[in-house]
This record gives structure tokens, sequence and C-alpha cells, in this order.
């Protein structure tokens, strides 16, 4: 499969009004659609309002012509995140450290390939390599339907060129921390 990432900056929109599944649309800068992530279970209001979520959340990353990207295992106690390719092949992991503002991203192989480091606002993260800095990733204003819905929106800047194992696992990092941070517990 081609890598759908594979463009210098993408948008991460999350539609609002209270949905009974998370959803994220992944638009690239020309505004057109490259993936949508849907929660695999829906979750009644009562749950959501209660914010007593299950212990991993499950979500499946698809083209928009429905061809399978990932599956997303978002785990609560151990503070992973585990990915699997339309196979059902380990494809990755991002693994919360220290803090909420801390994550390292690991290849199928549990190699590292990039860590994330978040400002104290939670707003704007950094994600490095070796090398130095290869992307940035900032939470943006969803307009005034934020205020009202757990609508959020993130944007991904690649600074530079990198694999296509740190592009997915950095566009999946936007996914993750709005589940961490900003989504029901």
């Amino acid at each position: 499969m081609d890598d759908p990432f594979d463009f210098r900056s993408l948008r991460i929109l999350q539609p609002g009004w209270l949905p009974n599944r998370a959803r994220y649309d992944i638009f690239n800068d020309q505004q057109q659609l490259l993936a949508i992530a849907t929660e695999d279970v829906a979750h009644t209001r009562r749950k959501l309002l209660s914010k007593t979520m299950p212990d991993a959340r499950m979500l499946t990353v698809i083209t928009p012509d429905e061809a399978p990207v990932l599956t997303v295992v978002k785990h609560k106690r151990e503070r992973v995140t585990e990915f699997l390719g339309p196979d059902g092949e380990p494809a990755g992991w991002i693994r919360a450290t220290h803090t909420t503002r801390h994550y390292t991203l690991l290849d199928e192989q549990d190699q590292t390939v990039g860590k994330v480091v978040g400002d104290l606002a939670l707003k704007n993260f950094s994600v490095t390599n070796e090398d130095g800095e290869f992307a940035r990733l900032r939470k943006t204003w969803a307009g005034p339907k934020e205020m009202f819905t757990p609508s959020d929106h993130y944007r991904v800047d690649f600074v530079v060129r990198s694999s296509p194992q740190a592009r997915m696992l950095t566009v999946m990092m936007a996914i993750v921390l709005d589940l961490t941070l900003y989504g029901p517990v």
C-alpha cells in the first residue's frame, strides 16, 4: 500500500456534536480527505457523560474508498497505544513516558523512531529523532463549536523528510493525544 500520509502538512479534524463514538478525518493541506479513523464500538450518551470508558478503545483507520490502513488499540492502564496493519500484523506503538507531555514512537520491532515532547499548555508538540526535529504537532482552534462539543482539530507539519513509519506514528499521535488529554477518560 502507498503511504497515505506522505504530505508536508496534514490536518486531523474531529467532527463535533457529542458523537457516540470517536471519529477523526485526516486531510492534506489541499483539503483532500486521506483517511478516516472511527471508533469500532459506540458508547451510550450515559456512558459518555459518566466518563466510564472501557480499558481499551479500538479505532479503525480506512482510506476514503474504504481500504484498511490501521487498527488503533488505545490501552488505558498501560499508557500505550498499539497499531496493527491491515492484516493484523504489528505496525508500531506510542508509549506515554513520564507525564502526558512525553511520548515515545516505536516501530513494529520496538525500536524508537521518534520522541514527542509537548509544551506546558499541551498544545504544541515537537517530534524528534536522533537527527533532530522532523515534525511539529499542534492542537488548533476548532472554532466556536469547540466550546460546546468534544470537537478538536490538530495540525501536523513535517519540517524534514521522514520514514513512512515515523509519519504514520506522528499523524496517529494527534489521535492518541486527543483520546488521552481531551476525550472521555
